[in-house]
């Protein structure tokens, strides 16, 4: 079936190592634009930084902070938020800490993205809070953070503490990111594919790291990149070169003259 929506995470996949488009796969974009096959990135990080780095494509949407959050770059604003709604978002903070006395706390709102004095990170976006989370009104992700466990060993131990259908994933951070119920990157192209009248097999979707994983499994055709972690390479349906060889671009070339 033909391919309709191109759907790509950004770091480690369309972007290249120094996090920029290159001006091939700039090119690769808009070719697939004119023969009216979209684009669009399905990235971990929140809209502010995301939309900064591919205004100067050809996209018109994109699907950030692992599936909860779409934004119009048309129109300039978010369209759609799948958030965890406060009570939700205190008692995940309150199950961690009992079980995680260290572990440490972030929130994205669709104003800001804040961290608590302990969390330590060198997140671009991220402010120091001034409110506790303890009061938070709800986030569109929340994040977690442990001294000494890091990356999927902080995945794993993070997802029994939570509340059933709630989504954690890392995407090679140190710390991990908690979604709502139902909403990852997967759940979110999935809907997105559906509003346009797509169905899978008319979506190609490219990644590299866990919470990728969701959406090249739905995906009809899911392809990690030669960079991509072992359990992304593991469950794709093929292997593109690495985000430094304009792996993606690539293969939209190739789908454009197949």
């Amino acid at each position: 079936m033909t391919i309709r929506l191109i759907a790509s995470d950004l770091d480690g996949t369309l972007l290249a190592p120094d996090h920029q488009l290159s001006e091939r796969t700039i090119t690769a974009i808009a070719s697939a634009r004119a023969e009216g096959i979209d684009v669009v990135p399905v990235t971990g990080r929140g809209h502010r930084t995301a939309i900064e780095l591919i205004r100067h494509a050809a996209i018109d949407l994109a699907i950030c902070s692992n599936g909860a959050l779409v934004y119009d770059l048309r129109a300039d604003r978010v369209t759609d938020t799948r958030p965890i709604d406060g009570p939700m978002a205190r008692q995940v903070v309150e199950s961690i800490r009992s079980n995680m006395p260290e572990a440490s706390f972030g929130w994205e709102t669709t104003s800001a993205v804040s961290f608590e004095p302990e969390f330590h990170t060198d997140h671009r976006s991220g402010q120091a809070a001034e409110e506790t989370i303890d009061g938070i009104d709800g986030a569109i992700k929340l994040f977690v953070r442990h001294p000494t466990i890091v990356e999927s060993d902080l995945q794993h131990t993070v997802a029994p503490l939570l509340p059933p259908g709630m989504a954690v994933s890392t995407s090679g951070a140190p710390f991990v990111e908690v979604t709502a119920e139902g909403v990852d990157k997967g759940t979110a192209l999935a809907a997105l594919a559906t509003a346009r009248g797509l169905t899978s097999n008319q979506v190609i979707a490219f990644g590299d790291q866990m919470n990728d994983l969701s959406m090249l499994e739905w995906a009809g055709t899911g392809v990690a990149m030669g960079n991509a972690r072992s359990e992304a390479r593991e469950i794709a349906d093929r292997v593109a070169l690495t985000n430094a060889e304009d792996g993606v671009a690539l293969v939209i070339e190739e789908i454009l003259v197949s």
